[in-house]
C-alpha cells in the first residue's frame, strides 16, 4: 500500500507542477499580448506624429527632413493612379475638387464644377498646343514670304 500513497503522491505532486506550469505560461502569453498592445499604440502614436509634422511642414521649399518630398512625391504618384483607374472605370475626377463623378456627369456632384475626364482636358491642352503651334509656324512663313 506504502507504493500506491508514494505513487500517488507523486503524480499529485507532478499535476500541480504541470499546472502550475500551465498558468504561469498563460499569464506569460497574456503580459506579452498587454505588451504588444502598448507597442502597436506607440506607434501608432508615432505615426500621427510623422502626419502632424508632414502637414505642418509639406510646403517649405527645403524642409528638415528628405522624407517630406518623399511622401509628397507618393501622395502625387496615388493620385494620378486613381485618376487612371477612375478613367478605366469610366469615371471622371472634377479638376476643381477631386470628387470621382460618373462618366456621363456634366457637372460635379460634390462642387458643381464642370466635369471633364483629365485625359480629355489634357488632350485639350496638346490641341491647344500643337494649333497654336502650328499658327505660329504658319505667321513665321508668310512673314517669310512677304
Amino acid at each position: 500500500m506504502d507504493f500506491f500513497n508514494r505513487l500517488g503522491d507523486a503524480i499529485t505532486g507532478i499535476g500541480k507542477d504541470v499546472s502550475q506550469n500551465v498558468a504561469d505560461l498563460t499569464g506569460i502569453a497574456k503580459l506579452n499580448m498587454d505588451i504588444r498592445k502598448r507597442e502597436d499604440f506607440v506607434k501608432k502614436q508615432y505615426m500621427e506624429i510623422g502626419k502632424q509634422y508632414y502637414e505642418l511642414h509639406k510646403g517649405e521649399t527645403e524642409p528638415f527632413f528628405e522624407e517630406i518630398n518623399l511622401i509628397s512625391e507618393a501622395l502625387r504618384e496615388i493620385e494620378e493612379l486613381k485618376v487612371q483607374i477612375a478613367d478605366l472605370k469610366g469615371k471622371k475626377k472634377c479638376l476643381s475638387c477631386g470628387a470621382v463623378n460618373e462618366g456621363e456627369a456634366a457637372y460635379c456632384s460634390k462642387c458643381g464644377a464642370r466635369c471633364e475626364s483629365v485625359f480629355e482636358s489634357e488632350e485639350k491642352t496638346e490641341s491647344f498646343v500643337t494649333n497654336e503651334t502650328e499658327d505660329t509656324i504658319a505667321d513665321e512663313e508668310q512673314n517669310d514670304t512677304e
